[in-house]
């Protein structure tokens, strides 16, 4: 192999280097806002929950004017 085709290969190598560097800080990144989004989700399914609790608690009763 000539010099040049080493070099253009260890270039190569360096860049997949970087760009393996840089996705797995991107994943890193989108895995943290996934966590805090799916966390979210859970408190405000919680928070629907409680509201609707106490309004299932209310027996299904006829209006007087019936």
């Amino acid at each position: 192999m000539s010099e040049l085709s080493i070099e253009r290969l260890e270039s190569k190598i360096t860049f997949l280097e970087r760009h393996i560097e840089q996705q797995d800080r991107v994943i890193l990144e989108l895995r943290n806002l996934l966590d805090g989004t799916n966390k979210q989700v859970k408190e405000l399914k919680e928070a629907i929950e409680g509201l609707e609790s106490p309004q299932s608690d209310v027996p299904d009763e006829r209006p007087p004017h019936y």
